[in-house]
């Protein structure tokens, strides 16, 4: 292992429980899993049902990513309000939207400012970067991608944002530049209370394909987990990080169940859900997935957060 060998030779061990999001929805359509929520009640049903089950947070989509600002606000609360009146307290945030070209110099945050005010979310997610994420593969190889561009012109819009709102940054690390560039601005003191790092781990299948031609992002092996670590260890940076596994099928097999079993026995904490997962033949519920997560926290022997224990380990309290 080499540079690494601290980290493969560290023994279990953390300072908190572990906290487990449930991502309930994401882009993906019922084609990709019939469980997963795409009309409003089903949001909004979903939304509760994880809570309930034990989710220190859900993250959720609207019912339309092409929405912005007031627009896509309201399409949230018709979904949301419904769970803000039976459970006022919970933790949720949503996603950002989709590049507006009928106003260039938009953060695609816009909603999310009024969702603070609204609906009392805390965070905010900021990609700080920009991929290409690949649907399918032609058959003479050509890839067909969804080019998925922050520049720094965005991602300053977004930060600033977050920092007007007091939203703590999701700082969502796609690839190695993403994790580089959140380090910048949390070591330049723009990283809101609240804040957190979600590593993404990339199988095949990737972000949004339904066939194994995914290109983007670090694989999801333990390996990939260190190189991220070292980053972080090396940087002096000290926020919560989570790790989150798209596109690689069962959460109990291989690769993918050593890296949530590492990334537990590490002090992370895991992101999981039907945003996520994908597998052409395992189709589980967003609630099933919560309870596999839960499930090797028990095995590791790391007690999961209560949900008032994770306000206080997002920094909130």
């Amino acid at each position: 292992m080499g540079r690494f060998a601290e980290l493969e030779s560290r023994k279990p061990g953390w300072d908190t429980p572990v906290m487990i999001e449930a991502h309930i929805n994401g882009v993906r359509s019922k084609m990709y899993n019939p469980n997963i929520p795409t009309e409003y009640e089903e949001i909004t049903e979903e939304a509760i049902r994880c809570w309930e089950a034990g989710a220190t947070a859900i993250h959720a989509h609207n019912t339309d990513i092409g929405l912005h600002g007031r627009q896509a606000a309201d399409d949230y609360l018709r979904s949301w309000r419904p769970v803000l009146e039976k459970h006022p307290e919970i933790f949720w945030y949503s996603t950002g939207s989709a590049p507006d070209p009928a106003d260039p110099e938009a953060s695609l945050l816009e909603h999310a400012e009024i969702l603070a005010g609204e609906a009392g979310m805390k965070v905010c997610v900021v990609d700080p970067g920009s991929a290409n994420l690949v649907l399918a593969a032609g058959e003479n190889g050509d890839l067909i991608s969804i080019p998925y561009n922050n520049d720094t012109a965005v991602i300053n819009r977004q930060v600033a944002l977050c920092e007007r709102n007091r939203l703590g940054c999701v700082w969502g690390v796609y690839e190695t530049g993403y994790l580089r560039t959140a380090l910048h601005y949390i070591r330049c003191g723009r990283s809101p209370k609240g804040s957190t790092i979600d590593l993404y781990f990339i199988g095949d299948y990737g972000l949004t394909a339904m066939q194994p031609v995914n290109v983007a992002g670090a694989p999801p092996t333990v390996e990939s987990l260190y190189y991220y670590l070292d980053i972080i260890e090396r940087s002096g940076v000290k926020l919560p990080w989570f790790i989150s596994v798209w596109g690689a099928g069962s959460q109990l097999e291989g690769e993918h169940y050593a890296l949530l079993r590492r990334a537990v026995e590490m002090g992370g904490h895991i992101k999981t859900g039907l945003e996520m997962h994908f597998d052409p033949d395992d189709k589980p519920t967003n609630l099933e997935l919560l309870r596999q997560i839960r499930d090797i926290a028990e095995e590791v022997g790391r007690p999961v957060a209560t949900q008032a224990q994770a306000l206080g380990i997002y920094g909130l309290t």
